[in-house]
């Protein structure tokens, strides 16, 4: 018999760990000790788990986070990773869907592809617009991210044109609240959701490229898939068309010094990069979906990459020097 339950961190994490080794990946960051503290830090991150016996069958995972309708704040929950052993079969996916997106609150469902994205359809799911591309360039050392140093990150934030710090620099949080400002996120909830966001111990490397008036802002992580590295553009906001393509040639030259040869454009607002700049659409589109018996709260609204799980995959969470 299937159980459908809640995450047990004292107790599930071996059996979690074995799961996502075995589904999402050898090196998953879903695995990642330092990712599952900083998610259970969040009082309202949950994991919902399939369990049959001494086994977990699937995992769906969710968070509060905000999202702004007619400059209002409202809290959605941010529904991701969720995944299951495909040899025990999809009507578990599809129950653990069914729980997730029934809470309390609307629902964000980011990046589905495939059968995932048609399921969230069938379940009555409003799509909204997102971008997702890639690129790649050419590294001026494609080595040099393998022996990454701190220092030498900083050496090459200072040489940009624009503002370049991350969540990780020391006395970069005034900065780094101002350009969330931008967002319009003002209100006390958005306030303790991004100090879990930026601000923990464990919380993923993150960085922040704008301008002086912070209305043109780049976010992005740092990554690896199998041997690759890559740079994830997780937000944009922009205020002038001009700036925006200025701020994704300094992140292309940033990426080339440190070794990076792909770029990832993947982001919930809806501004797609500039077309001289030649990113190139996903063969297999994602789809991002809100849902709510509500349906007052699925227009007008501003979701930011924040708001989702883009960036959990980031390859540091302490800082360059100390890798999960």
């Amino acid at each position: 018999m299937i159980i459908y339950r809640k995450y047990d961190h004292e107790n599930d994490y071996d059996l979690y760990k074995s799961f996502c080794e075995k589904n999402f990946g050898k090196n998953c960051y879903q695995s990642k000790i330092e990712h599952i503290n900083w998610l259970e830090s969040n009082k309202s991150h949950f994991i919902n788990l399939a369990v049959k016996e001494n086994e977990i069958l699937g995992c769906f995972h969710g968070f509060e986070a905000p999202v702004r309708i007619n400059n209002e704040t409202h809290i959605f929950c941010s529904l991701h990773d969720l995944m299951v052993d495909r040899a025990k079969g999809s009507q578990i996916g599809l129950k653990l869907m069914q729980e997730g997106i029934l809470q309390d609150n609307p629902v964000i469902l980011s990046g589905a592809i495939g059968r995932i994205s048609r399921a969230y359809q069938r379940l009555g799911s409003t799509q909204f617009q997102s971008h997702w591309y890639r690129k790649f360039i050419f590294p001026s050392n494609p080595l040099r991210f393998f022996f990454l140093k701190d220092r030498f990150i900083k050496s090459v934030q200072n040489e940009m044109k624009f503002n370049f710090i991350s969540n990780k620099d020391k006395n970069s949080k005034t900065q780094i609240r101002s350009v969330i400002n931008s967002y319009k996120y003002d209100d006390d909830f958005s306030e303790k959701f991004f100090e879990w966001r930026l601000f923990q111990s464990d919380s993923p490397l993150t960085f922040f490229a704008f301008d002086d008036s912070f209305k043109n802002v780049i976010v992005f992580t740092l990554g690896l898939r199998g041997r690759i590295p890559f740079l994830r553009i997780m937000s944009v906001i922009k205020d002038s068309d001009n700036i925006l393509t200025d701020l994704l040639k300094s992140i292309e030259r940033f990426a080339s010094k440190i070794g990076i040869p792909v770029i990832l454009y993947s982001v919930t607002e809806d501004i797609p990069p500039p077309k001289n700049l030649k990113y190139n659409k996903y063969k297999d589109m994602p789809n991002s979906f809100v849902y709510s018996n509500k349906k007052n709260l699925l227009n007008n609204f501003f979701i930011s990459g924040f708001s989702t799980d883009l960036g959990f995959d980031s390859l540091f969470y302490k800082g360059i020097d100390e890798k999960i």
